[in-house]
């Protein structure tokens, strides 16, 4: 009998679109950081910044030679605070998380929850099911984004890939959560819309899971492990 319930978070219950090609984020990011004393032109900070998260990216990677670099994924705030140390400003803890809120703002095309998303984890919840978030994204973004929606009180534990340093599939997302919350992987369903991040990396972790398409998604598996199921709606969760 499935007891928890684990969600990927993008694509899966939440529709999103972000920019972060648009010249007018780089300029006022730029603007922002003038603001703050560390002047760059919008040309040097997205160059600065790409270099800073492969940067970092290379730190992860040597510290996990058994993981690959597909699968690293830093903190964006030490990112962030790169840019700002590289020209003589030390930030506190607050601007970087200020810096974060303002940056993804700025690339933000659309931010909605998919049909059914709210109604399938309160419903999950009231027969007494564990729901979990375990989505590959940084917590600087995401946190704020799952306060809008309001969906912070819907899970009993979340897990960001940020937090972790690697991305699903890796098992480490996977192990960090079940061990976290003390989870016995043969009474948990992972539900997600990436056939290889969430499904492949549900089954190499011992997990059933549930696969749903949506625009989000990459391009549709050829097949689904033998563990997985693929549903056309969140509500034939709890149908």
């Amino acid at each position: 009998m499935i007891q928890a319930y684990l969600f990927d978070l993008y694509g899966t219950l939440v529709d999103i679109r972000t920019n972060e090609a648009k010249p007018s984020l780089w300029k006022r990011l730029a603007l922002l950081y003038g603001l703050q004393g560390a002047s760059y032109s919008m040309t040097e900070i997205r160059r600065a910044y790409h270099m800073a998260v492969q940067g970092e990216i290379d730190s992860l990677a040597k510290g996990q030679p058994q993981v690959s670099r597909e699968e690293i994924d830093p903190d964006i705030l030490r990112v962030f605070q790169a840019l700002y140390e590289a020209k003589g400003v030390f930030p506190a803890e607050r601007t970087l998380r200020d810096t974060a809120v303002s940056f993804r703002a700025l690339s933000l095309e659309h931010l909605r929850l998919y049909p059914g998303a709210m109604e399938v984890l309160t419903e999950l919840r009231s027969r007494g099911k564990g729901v979990y978030l375990l989505s590959n994204a940084q917590a600087a973004f995401t946190e704020p984004e799952l306060r809008l929606l309001g969906l912070t009180p819907r899970f009993d534990g979340i897990v960001l890939s940020s937090q972790v340093g690697q991305k699903k599939p890796a098992r480490a997302m996977f192990s960090y959560l079940l061990s976290t919350y003390g989870l016995d992987p043969a009474a948990c369903l992972m539900v997600g819309n990436d056939a290889v991040a969430d499904i492949q990396g549900a089954a190499g972790a011992g997990l059933r899971s549930r696969y749903i398409h949506t625009k989000q998604s990459p391009d549709p598996p050829a097949s689904l492990p033998d563990s997985c199921r693929r549903i056309d709606s969140l509500l034939d969760l709890i149908s």
